[in-house]
């Protein structure tokens, strides 16, 4: 940490556009370039912002079509917080713009026993570099950095690792995606040059003045005067500037300019946008719209974005991560890091979505496969193809094993149709989705009257602890009469006892990880804004008026879900012979992985195939969770 110190403000010895290119464009270096040039900033920033938004989560790889998402290890607490000024989406950025622009970065590990993972990273941009030593001609074996004291830090190859592009013919250096650009840089600086001095020149009319030949001739003196008033009435900055001059002496203005039609003006700034994009391998309307896009072109495009433009980039970053950095922190070797696509892929994503519920349903993937291709865990029973009726080809049913709710839960699909199915719903009454939003809404005033006025004092403005506490002590009342109320309905149809002390414990379990997911957000949001130079108060207002709503449903629902499957799992507990299963109904306007799961059947103890126990459940990633609005059914089949 002393030597992460010594260069906080290091001295920038070394500038260039790559380790063989020219260090400049007409004394514009690689990061003036960048700062300067309008279209080369926005394909950058549209590259580098499109990678850092994707989240890069750490899995544990349990065989080859079996892994789980880890939270917990050293790497993933690493990425989650690389170091205590930024978060992993400003970390990810800086580290693609610097790749971006100069074809090389390096990020420092640096041992910090105060950090939560016991590391920090941090971007050592290939400027600050100025001597690598040791190693071959692929690697070098150290880096050394000048300090804003004059003095230097050696940093050894196992404490960083290098994002770098390949130079041809010198396998351990760098080339900038600029140095291919040099020349339509240097046309664009050259063209903007030259509009700025025309927008500056003393005349503002494109024209000349023409004097007759035939009157009196003006000396040197007269000529000099003239001029010189005729610039300071109507040049830049004149009194008289944009109003029509008063000739004398039969003087006429006669005007002649080369237009920015006939000079192509708007053909080279085409050119000029082409060109960069095309560096940098990225469709021009993904950044610029043109006329002749069209909606389906433009969704077309966004969706070969992350396929074909981003593909390439997004891979080296991963392998770079899992080569590199994993070995540096982790004494395991079955952790990967990846970028999660799936949030990104809109174009394609509700497509995607039905091809996957279709293929577990058809005989050819079971929905443990399905699951390993979403980095989900398998679940207990879905090894097995599931074979509607409709392709059962006559056969015979395969036998059943009773005492595997998920086996059974098919069974009662492909029973006689005679059976008096007794259907019980989840569904939380609107009285009770309003009670928790008014909870919502009380404690998110409450809490901005706390929480606003310290916001700019010398003083901690959040505290956590006392946040989670009295949310959960609001809404943990409530919670417990939801779930009574549905618990108890659901027990007296299935003809048994319904005890609410078994489901005490997880109701406040619950009851506290939402509180805290909720205040999370919140404090999430105010940091935002407050970044943003935005207004603290709005985000209060948003949680008050829109949020509360929202997270009021879905706590109603998850309660009233869970009660009736309790209610179901103790109803055949108390008598095996019973058979119960659970329906997923689909909210409206749910997510397209919710819509895909409608109307899927499961045995009572089974999970559904995202895991969830009932829509709601904290089995759930909060992505997936938070805002749910859909509800359970549980059948009773009487045989």
């Amino acid at each position: 940490m002393e030597r992460l110190r010594a260069f906080t403000r290091p001295t920038v010895i070394q500038i260039s556009l790559g380790s063989d290119a020219p260090t400049q464009v007409l004394n514009y270096t690689a990061k003036k370039l960048y700062q300067t040039q309008d279209n080369l900033q926005a394909v950058v920033n549209f590259l580098a912002n499109s990678i850092a938004q994707l989240p890069l989560k750490v899995y544990k790889r349990n065989g080859e079509a079996s892994r789980q998402r880890d939270r917990e290890s050293i790497a993933a607490k690493l990425l989650w917080r690389p170091n205590e000024d930024q978060t992993a989406y400003e970390f990810i950025r800086a580290v693609s713009i610097e790749y971006l622009v100069f074809g090389c970065v390096y990020v420092w590990v640096v041992p910090d026993a105060e950090s939560l993972s016991g590391y920090q990273m941090r971007v050592i941009p290939s400027e600050w570099v100025t001597e690598t030593k040791g190693g071959s001609v692929y690697a070098p074996e150290s880096i050394v950095v000048s300090t804003s004291t004059g003095s230097f830090v050696e940093i050894p190859r196992t404490e960083f690792v290098c994002f770098k592009t390949y130079a041809p013919g010198s396998p351990g250096k760098y080339i900038s995606p600029i140095s291919g650009l040099r020349q339509t840089l240097q046309e664009q600086i050259e063209a903007g040059n030259f509009r700025k001095q025309l927008w500056h020149s003393s005349g503002r009319l494109n024209a000349q003045i023409v004097r007759p030949k035939d009157v009196q001739p003006w000396d040197d003196e007269a000529r000099k005067r003239f001029v010189t008033a005729f610039r300071e009435g109507w040049g830049a900055g004149g009194e008289k500037a944009g109003s029509i001059p008063l000739l004398e002496d039969g003087m006429e203005i006669k005007p002649f300019s080369t237009s920015f039609k006939e000079s192509q003006w708007a053909e080279s700034v085409k050119l000029s946008r082409e060109s960069v994009a095309a560096a940098y391998g990225i469709n021009p309307s993904l950044v610029w719209h043109s006329d002749t896009q069209t909606y389906a072109s433009s969704k077309d495009n966004a969706r070969a974005l992350y396929a074909e433009c981003l593909g390439p980039l997004i891979q080296m970053l991963q392998q770079r991560f899992n080569s590199f950095l994993i070995p540096m922190v982790e004494d395991e070797n079955d952790l990967y890091v990846e970028f999660d696509l799936t949030e990104k892929l809109k174009g394609s994503f509700e497509e995607r979505a039905a091809i996957l519920q279709a293929a577990v349903g058809a005989p050819y993937m079971t929905r443990n496969e399905a699951r390993a291709d979403n980095n989900l865990p398998p679940i207990e029973g879905a090894d097995e193809l599931i074979v509607p009726l409709n392709l059962n080809n006559g056969v015979d049913n395969p036998p059943v094993d009773e005492s595997d709710d998920t086996q059974k839960g098919q069974a009662i699909k492909m029973r006689a149709k005679s059976a008096a199915d007794i259907r019980i719903k989840g569904q939380a009454t609107e009285a009770e989705q309003n009670s928790i939003e008014s909870i919502l809404q009380k404690f998110i005033k409450r809490q901005a009257a706390s929480v606003l006025p310290k916001i700019g004092a010398d003083t901690d403005w959040w505290d956590a602890d006392r946040w989670d506490k009295e949310l959960t002590k609001d809404l943990l009342a409530k919670i417990d009469e939801i779930a009574d109320a549905h618990g108890l309905d659901a027990a007296e149809v299935l003809h048994s006892e319904y005890n609410t002390d078994i489901t005490r414990n997880y109701l406040e379990a619950m009851t506290k990880g939402r509180a805290h997911a909720i205040n999370s957000r919140t404090f999430d949001d105010i940091a935002e804004a407050l970044e943003d130079d935005e207004e603290p108060a709005d985000v209060f207002e948003k949680r008050e008026k829109t949020d509360a709503k929202r997270l009021g449903t879905s706590l109603a629902l998850a309660a009233a879900g869970f009660a009736i499957c309790e209610a179901g799992r103790q109803a055949h507990r108390e008598d095996p012979k019973k058979i119960i299963q659970k329906v997923w109904v689909t909210g409206p306007n749910s997510r397209p992985t919710h819509a895909a799961m409608n109307g899927e059947t499961v045995g009572i103890d089974a999970e559904f195939s995202n895991g969830a126990r009932w829509p709601g459940d904290d089995n759930l990633d909060p992505d997936e969770s938070c805002g749910c609005n859909c509800s359970t059914e549980v059948i009773y089949t009487e045989v």
